[in-house]
Order: C-alpha cells, then sequence, then structure tokens
C-alpha cells in the first residue's frame, strides 16, 4: 500500500502543541475526528505523534497477546525515525475506522497479518513526520534540508542538534511532502536485527496492565453463572441464601444467565454456588459430540458437496484407489487470562476497559445488546493474556455491559476457568475423506472431501453488523452468512492452493449444520487440514514404496518455496539419520503466507508418545525481529503438541465434559522436547508468524509415530493402540 494526498492525515489541530500522523488503511474513512483529541490533552488515536516535550507516540492499532506485535510494529516506526525502538511510548489504540483491517475491513488483530499489512503503511507515516521534522528545523536554522538527518529524537546538522520539542510549533506549519522515499533492505539498522521485547520488563516486573488488571472506583465485581448446556436458559432462581453472604450486593437475570454482583470476586464466586437455579434446556440438548462425527461420516458417504477446487482431467484419475479417514475433536482456546471486561455505564455512554481482538465487531455487539448507539461506546483496549481468534468474540464485553446497565454499578466480570472452558467458542470438529488413485506405483490423483461445520456461517452475521449500513435488512445479513457458510473458506484452506502436482486433484465441501458454538483457533482451518494433507501424503509415499521426502520432492515444482523449506528442515534435521532408538516424521504447510517445515523425532515405550527434538524451518519474508519469530515458531509448536497429544472437547447432551486443566490438559514442562527454529533468509516483504508454527506439527509428528510404531493415526489426539 501506498500513502496518497487522499487516504494520508497530517492533524495540525491543537494538540497541545504537538504534530500527529495519521492515514486509514483502507482509504474507505471520511476520518472522523479521532477520540480525546483537544486542546489540552495530546491523545489523537493517529499512527504516530511528537508531543510538545518531544515525545514520538505510536498509537498501536493492533492487539498484544504475546505475539509481538507491541515491539514489531515500534520497530518499523523506529527504522524511518532512525531511533530506538525503545524510545518510542506505545499506546493501545482505541477504535478508530482508519484502523480498519484492508483485508477484513474491520479493526482486527487476526490471520498473522499485522506485520505483514502495517510493513509498508507504518513505514511511510514514520518517514512522513521524519521529512516534516527535518523540513521544520530547516527552515528554523536556515539550512538546506540535505544537510540534516533525523537521530534518536533529535535533528542533527553539521554544528550540533535541536530536539523534537524545539521545531514542533514549526513542524505543524510545515505542508505534509508528496512522497517519502523508504529506507532500503540493506540499510536497515532496526528491522531484521532488533532482538528485545518493549513489553518484557513490564510483563516479568508484573507492571504491564491486562484486561483482568484494570480497577476502576467503586467498581463491584459480577460473577455470571450460566446454563450448563448450550443455549439453555434460566427459568427461576433463588438467591435468598446468596444475598445473605458477605459483600453480595445483588443478585439478577441477565439475559438468561444468573449474575451475583458482590464487592470482589471471591466473594461473588461463593455466592455463586449458593444460588439455586431451575433451567430450561437448550436447543441442542440430546446433541454428542459423538453423534456429530457419526453424521459428518455419513454425510462423506452420502453427500457430493461444494466442489471448492478442481485441476486437470477426471479421466486422469486411473488405478487402483486408496482412501482413508480422518478426525478431529472440538478444541478449547484455553487462554491463560479467562474472559474478562470492566464496564462502567450512564445514561449517555459506555465505557469498556479490556483486552480484545476486534473492538470494532465488539462495539456493533454491545450496542445491540444494549440499545446504545456505535458512538456511545468505548473500548479502552488493554494486553491480552492469550487470545488464538477467541477475543475475535465479543460475549464477554456484552456480559460487563449489560450486567452494569441492569445493575447500575460498574462491574468488572471475571471468568473462571470452567466458564472459559464451558463456555468457549471451539475450535470445529471436522473429518475428511482423502483419496487418491495409484496406477503402478504412480499417484494420478488426490481428492479431499471434507464435512465440517462452518465458522463463517456463525461469525459474518456479526462482521455484517459491523460493515454494513444499519438500514440493510437483517434478512440480507442472514443471506450473506448462508452464503458464506456454504463456501466457508476457513474449511478447506490448506487442502487447496498447495503447490503439489498430481495429474488430477479436487476439494469438495459438506457443511455440516450444528449450532454449537465454534470460533477461530489458532491457525484456523490450517490446524487441521494441514493433519489431513501432509499425513496423507505420507501414506502415499509408503504405498509406492518411496521416502516420504523424496515422495514430496518428487510432486513439487522446481521453485517451489514449499521445496525449498522442507529441503532445508531435512538438511538441518539430518533427514534418515535418527538418533538410535528414535524415529523421525516430516510434514512441510503454508499458512497466512508463510511457509513451515518440521521433522519430528520421537520414540515409543509402552505405547506411549516421547516427542524427543522438533526442527523447524521457517520462511516468512524479513524477519522484523528475528528473536520474535523463533519465539512464535517455538509457541506454535508447544501449542500443537497439546493439541495433538491430549487435546479434546467433548459434548454429550449439549454440554461440554472438560472444566479444566485435569480433564483438559496442557503439555508440561517435562514433556516439552528440544525446539530448533532456523529462519531462512529472505528480502521479501514479511508475512505472517503468529499462528504457522501450529499446522505442520501434528502431521509431522503422527508420520513419526507411523515409522516408529507401524500405526497410522488418523483421529487426533494421537493414541497407540
Amino acid at each position: 500500500m501506498s500513502l496518497s494526498r487522499r487516504n494520508f492525515i497530517k492533524s495540525t489541530a491543537l494538540l497541545g502543541g504537538g504534530i500527529a500522523i495519521g492515514f486509514n488503511l483502507t482509504g474507505c474513512s471520511k476520518s472522523p475526528p479521532f477520540p480525546n483529541m483537544s486542546s489540552t490533552a495530546l491523545q489523537p488515536n493517529a499512527f504516530l505523534q511528537v508531543t510538545a516535550q518531544g515525545d514520538v507516540i505510536l498509537q498501536l492499532h493492533k492487539s498484544e497477546m504475546g505475539q509481538g506485535v507491541f515491539t514489531g510494529l515500534t520497530t518499523l516506526a523506529a527504522e524511518e525515525l532512525n531511533m530506538d525502538p525503545a524510545q518510542i511510548i506505545v499506546q493501545h489504540a482505541e477504535f478508530h475506522p482508519d484502523f480498519r483491517d484492508p483485508e477484513f475491513y474491520v479493526m482486527i488483530t487476526g490471520g498473522s497479518s499485522s506485520v505483514r499489512l502495517s510493513f509498508v503503511s507504518i513505514r511511510e507515516a514514520a518517514a512522513t513526520l521524519a521529512a516534516i521534522l527535518k523540513s521544520a528545523a530547516a527552515q528554523q536554522l536556515n539550512l538546506p534540508e540535505s544537510s540534516l538527518s533525523v537521530v534518536d529524537g533529535k535533528v542533527v546538522h553539521a554544528s550540533g542538534d535541536i530536539l523534537f520539542a524545539d521545531i514542533v510549533d514549526t513542524a505543524r506549519t510545515v505542508p505534509s511532502p508528496e512522497a517519502v522515499t523508504l529506507t532500503a533492505p540493506q540499510d536497515f539498522k532496526y528491522i531484521g536485527y532488533y532482538n528485545q521485547r518493549l513489553d518484557a520488563r513490564a510483563k516479568v516486573t508484573g507492571s504491564s496492565q491486562f484486561g483482568i488488571d484494570v480497577q476502576y472506583p467503586e467498581a463491584l465485581t459480577a460473577v455470571l453463572i450460566r446454563s450448563p448446556d448450550f443455549g439453555g436458559k434460566a427459568k427461576s432462581f433463588d438467591a435468598i441464601a446468596a444475598l445473605a453472604k458477605s459483600g453480595v450486593r445483588t443478585v439478577l437475570d441477565v439475559d438468561g444467565a444468573v449474575a451475583v454482583v458482590a464487592d470482589t470476586y471471591w466473594q461473588a464466586r461463593q455466592a455463586a454456588s449458593a444460588v439455586t437455579i431451575e433451567w430450561e434446556k437448550g436447543p441442542l440438548s440430546g446433541v454428542s459430540s459423538d453423534a456429530l462425527r457419526d453424521e459428518r461420516h455419513t454425510l462423506l458417504e452420502t453427500e457430493s458437496g461444494k466442489n471448492v477446487e478442481e485441476k486437470g482431467e477426471q479421466s486422469a484419475a486411473s488405478g487402483d484407489e486408496v482412501t482413508a479417514l480422518y478426525d478431529v475433536p472440538y478444541l478449547a482456546h484455553a487462554t491463560m487470562e479467562p474472559m474478562n471486561a470492566l464496564a462502567v455505564v450512564s445514561p449517555e455512554s459506555i465505557e469498556i476497559w479490556t483486552g480484545n481482538q476486534s473492538p470494532d465487531i465488539a462495539l456493533s455487539a454491545i450496542a445491540d445488546a444494549t440499545g446504545y448507539r456505535r458512538e456511545q461506546i468505548r473500548i479502552h483496549n488493554q494486553m491480552l493474556g492469550g487470545g488464538f481468534g477467541r477475543r475475535i468474540l465479543s460475549d464477554y464485553l456484552v456480559e460487563a455491559a449489560r450486567v452494569a446497565q441492569l445493575s447500575g454499578f460498574p462491574i468488572k466480570v471475571v471468568w473462571s476457568r470452567e466458564d472459559d472452558m464451558r463456555g468457549d467458542f471451539y475450535r470445529p470438529n471436522s473429518s475428511v475423506k482423502m483419496s487418491a488413485t495409484i496406477d503402478n506405483n504412480v499417484v494420478t490423483s488426490l481428492q479431499a472431501k471434507v464435512a465440517a461445520p462452518s465458522i463463517m456461517g456463525q461469525f459474518v452475521g456479526a462482521v455484517s453488523n459491523t460493515l454494513m449500513p444499519q438500514w440493510i435488512p437483517d434478512g440480507l445479513h442472514n443471506k450473506l452468512a448462508g452464503l458464506a457458510a456454504s463456501s466457508d473458506p476457513a474449511a478447506t484452506e490448506g487442502l487447496v492452493e498447495n503447490d503439489y502436482q498430481f495429474p488430477y486433484m479436487r476439494t469438495d465441501y459438506i457443511m455440516q449444520e450444528t449450532s454449537i458454538p465454534i470460533g477461530y483457533w489458532r491457525s484456523v482451518g490450517h490446524s487441521q487440514n494441514a493433519f489431513f494433507m501432509e499425513s496423507f501424503i505420507d501414506e502415499l509415499a509408503a504405498r509406492t514404496g518411496q521416502d516420504p521426502l523424496q515422495f514430496r520432492l518428487n510432486h513439487l515444482p522446481a521453485d517451489s518455496r514449499r521445496r525449498k523449506v522442507i529441503e532445508e528442515a531435512a538438511a538441518r534435521a539430518d533427514w534418515g539419520k535418527p538418533e538410535a532408538g528414535q524415529f523421525q516424521g516430516i510434514a512441510v504447510h503454508e499458512s497466512f503466507h508463510t511457509m513451515v517445515a518440521q521433522v519430528v523425532s520421537v520414540s515409543i515405550e509402552a505405547k506411549k508418545i516421547k516427542v524427543h527434538k522438533v526442527v523447524c524451518v521457517v520462511e516468512c519474508g524479513i524477519a522484523v525481529n528475528p528473536d520474535i519469530v523463533s519465539a512464535q515458531m517455538e509457541g506454535g509448536i508447544v501449542f500443537a503438541l497439546t493439541a495433538a497429544l491430549k487435546g479434546d472437547i467433548t459434548v454429550v447432551d449439549g454440554a461440554v465434559q472438560q472444566s479444566n486443566f485435569h480433564n483438559y490438559e496442557m503439555l508440561r514442562m517435562n514433556e516439552t522436547p528440544e525446539i530448533e527454529v532456523h529462519i531462512m533468509p529472505s528480502a521479501e516483504s514479511p508475512t505472517g508468524v503468529g499462528e504457522p508454527g501450529v499446522p505442520p506439527l501434528a502431521p509431522a509428528l503422527a508420520n513419526a509415530v507411523f515409522a516408529a510404531s507401524g500405526q497410522r493415526l488418523r483421529q487426533l489426539p494421537l493414541k497407540l493402540s
């Protein structure tokens, strides 16, 4: 993206004597005033600001949830301002239409897109600011601009320097440049080299503020008791015993749940156990995850589905047919920080403090639930203690707003781990029938038929309310949701648009109707489809008597990124030469424009899988911060290992059976393997790194287990018989 005079905004309002640089990412905004812009407070949500005191402030329009955007986006600005990233003050941005994502058209953090979509735009904003400051200094010093340079918060010239604070007033009068020249990659000083995390010290010392840390004068805490099964509501409740407990202020019905409001969380939690509730069963009463899996298997045998991709001629599919049925379960997000939000409601406004991945969507959800207009609602975003897609949803913000609205108190809603586990929007369960034809040890076709619920079918309605004008009827929103569901790209991503070459290839999708709440989970459809594809590729290698690595190379173009990355991973892992008693598996997958290959080494003892080592190679364009890239690969691998070995959410009679980490286990430190990450050098623009480390792990692990045991495991979590 290139800045133009149409979408570039240089604010010269009375910003407390400062200057603000901003632009809209979509080019569609009329750029209304930024929140808090006034003559007395310098708090506009522009991308970059210089205060009257000379401080440089970056408005972070993406949510920091551990993935490193706090540091990564700051590094982009620092490169063009020629200053240490640690010198820039970073603030969490509130919603503004100029912050809407150019791909999703909502203000959102997801899809591993934050650095990729900001790589040019933030640098251009910073370069523009640097040019304005140089021009201002040139005027004041009566020197040619060519003799000046911007360095560490100063404009430097032959005989000295001048602080930003001393030229801000002049800078406010300087016209914006028509164009700027960005730093060439060979001249990068911070991009590709800066290996610190700007948020590390605050997190280690406990001074950083997450949503759950926010305090507000006289705020009370609410604990909500929700139906044990999906969609159920309270018919009646008896709160006499709860109201008698210390600190309890009120107990009330909140849209079918029961809220206990008390002075402290523990008082509310203890009182909640004393409330007697009669529940009305939800519409999913009697539904189980086992029955849904059986239904998907039937659909795969009886329905043709919707064709998503077809390459080659079907007549080329000659030879013997080979089929394999794969299954993956529902998965919870299990973020370290449970859902929480603090809401203050007045007749004129609603203010919410929380950690959320999409304040844009949240504004619409809160407005719909409370009757307030979007313009009356403000969301103050904080650090997130894990998102993984869960905090794209707004249910916990709506709860806080509604309890505050109905009770008349400032309210902090805090979920327990049990609330979180049983009230999640789960990674969809999914089944796929993989099939191929083999003629004289030559694979002549590869086909995939997916049966899975649609995330888009549940999600698009909320997004369409945000994106589409209010005068558009709800019926059209519903039609859009149905259309999106029928061809949900999340259901088949990773199976389509890969560069494996076979004479005939086809992918079909069957949407399974279900109201069990589902949502985006780290790497989304790639999380299961990489397992399906790369496991079956391994099966085909075994069927044709070929080495799994060589089979893949035989079916990849010579210039394929996939080929280059998997060759590098094989070399780094010394493929084919495992340690004594260990066995290797390999997989490669592209997601979010990033290619990742992994080699997993395992041993098996008493039917227990032990993972010894994971070698990971990632090609992600320019690694803005190599240390963060490595950390994201490592975190993704541990996340994926947890799911591959332990993850399983089961539903019985419309209710989730798991409740905490005793029956939804996490990978423990003693189970964590050695992880080795290698970043392929690249001069291309950055691609995503928050999620791509997840997908290749499960198939590489399953392939290693096959090498070790001879058992082909086609269902997650992996369990040997």
